[in-house]
């Protein structure tokens, strides 16, 4: 036909997410400091919680456990195609505050959504999907029966009972703002 319309999807951007930051470390200062440093950089801490779910730590570079883990949600929403730029922020974080060669505390950022909770890594495996700049998502969680829960692949950390309480309370400070 001559002179119809070409069909155009109808593409639209996804709602903001909410910003989560989870924190490994030996000192309660160097969190203390950190805590300092993530406000500074990202905006007003609304919600935190420190997690014994695992004891010690796994590190996040190969680096020796951590003895402590604590979780920060930020209170500015978050557009998802910002976590490259956040994980970068992250890492120079990390690498402006070490000591004896490690950092003091490593950040874990991702973001929560309604339906799943998704953090950003450095390193490729078979389940994380490439965005850009050396940064890849890694899916941790899914929303089902009233409750996150884990994939297969997510860490033990995050398949943890308490660390799925806590971001089910993060979840519903999400869908209420």
């Amino acid at each position: 036909m001559v002179g119809s319309p070409k069909w155009k999807p109808d593409l639209m951007d996804p709602p903001a997410a909410r910003m989560y930051i989870a924190c490994g470390y030996d000192d309660e200062g160097a969190l203390d400091e950190m805590r300092r440093r993530v406000t500074a950089e990202f905006g007003t801490i609304d919600f935190e919680a420190k997690t014994d779910a695992l004891d010690p730590v796994p590190s996040l570079y190969d680096f020796p456990e951590r003895e402590h883990m604590h979780v920060f949600s930020l209170a500015r929403p978050v557009g998802r195609e910002e976590m490259v730029d956040i994980r970068k922020r992250c890492l120079a974080l990390e690498y402006k505050y070490q000591e004896y060669g490690l950092p003091r505390v490593e950040l874990d950022p991702g973001y929560i959504t309604e339906f799943a909770a998704v953090r950003t890594t450095i390193e490729d495996d078979i389940h994380r999907v490439y965005l850009y700049g050396g940064i890849y998502a890694e899916p941790l969680l899914y929303f089902e029966r009233y409750s996150y829960r884990p994939f297969l692949h997510s860490p033990e950390f995050y398949r943890n009972p308490e660390v799925l309480a806590l971001f089910n309370d993060m979840r519903l400070i999400h869908i209420s703002s």
